[in-house]
């Protein structure tokens, strides 16, 4: 069994989600539930390929060997049942930049680019920031759950969106797609022509039950890129390294074209090495986490059942970010976030995401510190 409940000593390590608390937020104390990663140990068996790679005592320039895409190719297969060619893999220091770099090769200025909010809020503003035209297609809230418009998805393709960004699993509302949703995007996005760029980085991160159906099932490798990456799942997102998957070999040549023209580099070699053990040591690291997620979504949503039941809980499918419907407060999200922060939880506000009465709590954390941080949500909006 791996150690969940221990934390890791990530204050004074210059983690941006503990260390700068005092000069972003006004409190140095209080505890972080905001950035997406981890605040329990890496896995071991990845620690021990970083000491071992750092003893021979030589960092200079590294290219993905075979052996990482052949630990890649296995993880995919046998996690997510697809099959991928190893010339598919186009690691990457990470997805954000990465889609930025795929928006700017495959579209031109004043191009529709198609994003489903509320949503990861870079997404915002990587399409402002290339110059593209932002489309939203907003998600439906059924109860407490989020569904597809297709019918306005439609209606924006054929109008002549050139890119979708889909977010698969989705941050923040918590939604695995089904088979039948993927498909059905992916269908719709090869009809009117449109590339579809799905990052999937928490696709491992799952509730126990529940199957993630990536966008490389979706029989159209012609026009799909899907993102991937250890980081979220093993809590290595400082060591800079993601995967493309790119069936289409046109498209993998436009966007190494691309990148080569502006000196834009791949992951360095610890990057490398991490995501190379992890994907080869990690499975019953990733279930066993898995597993304790849950626990920790089951103990926020007792928590608020029985002493906030007039916030919404948001059931999380997959990721470990929750969406918590806090409009029932009278508060707007920024300012409830203000006042969590005072006594001592930092959470994410909804409005940065496209929907403001709603707050974003990360759970992958020992349960101690997120009963803790619950505490915190009674003080401030207990009744």
């Amino acid at each position: 069994m791996y150690d969940f409940d221990t934390p890791a000593p990530r204050a004074g390590t210059g983690a941006i989600k503990w260390d700068i608390r005092e000069s972003a937020f006004g409190n140095g104390d209080a505890l972080p539930f905001w950035v997406a990663d981890s605040d329990y140990m890496s896995p071991p068996e990845v620690v021990s390929a970083i000491k071992e790679a750092a003893e021979k005592c030589v960092f200079g320039y590294t290219a993905p060997t075979d052996s990482y895409k052949n630990a890649v190719r296995e993880w995919i297969r046998t996690r997510h049942g697809c099959r991928v060619d190893p010339d598919w893999i186009v690691p990457s220091i990470g997805i954000v930049s990465e889609i930025s770099n795929i928006i700017r090769c495959f579209t031109s200025p004043g191009d529709k680019v198609l994003i489903q909010t509320p949503v990861y809020d870079p997404f915002y503003n990587i399409v402002k920031s290339s110059g593209r035209t932002l489309v939203e297609n907003r998600l439906v809230r059924d109860g407490l759950r989020y569904s597809m418009d297709f019918e306005d998805m439609e209606r924006d393709l054929k109008a002549g969106v050139k890119l979708m960004l889909l977010c698969s699993p989705h941050n923040p509302v918590g939604r695995v797609w089904t088979e039948e949703e993927v498909r059905r995007v992916s269908q719709l996005c090869l009809k009117y022509g449109a590339t579809l760029v799905s990052d999937e980085i928490h696709w491992d991160i799952v509730t126990p039950g529940v199957t993630h159906f990536s966008a490389l099932h979706a029989g159209t490798p012609g026009n799909v890129i899907v993102l991937t990456a250890p980081s979220k799942t093993f809590n290595v997102a400082g060591l800079k390294c993601s995967n493309g998957l790119i069936p289409n070999g046109a498209m993998r040549r436009r966007l190494a074209a691309w990148k080569e023209s502006r000196f834009i580099e791949g992951p360095n070699s610890l990057g490398l090495t991490a995501c190379e053990a992890a994907y080869t040591h990690g499975a019953r690291w990733c279930d066993e986490q898995n597993v304790y997620l849950a626990k920790n979504a089951e103990i926020v949503r007792k928590f608020i059942s029985e002493k906030l039941p007039f916030i919404g809980v948001t059931p999380l499918e997959g990721t470990y970010l929750m969406w918590l419907d806090i409009s029932a407060t009278g508060l707007d999200s920024r300012e409830l976030c203000q006042r969590l922060t005072r006594a001592g939880a930092i959470l994410n506000d909804g409005w940065r995401y496209g929907d403001d009465g709603f707050v974003r709590l990360n759970i992958a954390c020992p349960a101690a510190q997120l009963r803790a941080g619950l505490d915190a949500i009674a003080e401030v909006c207990g009744r």
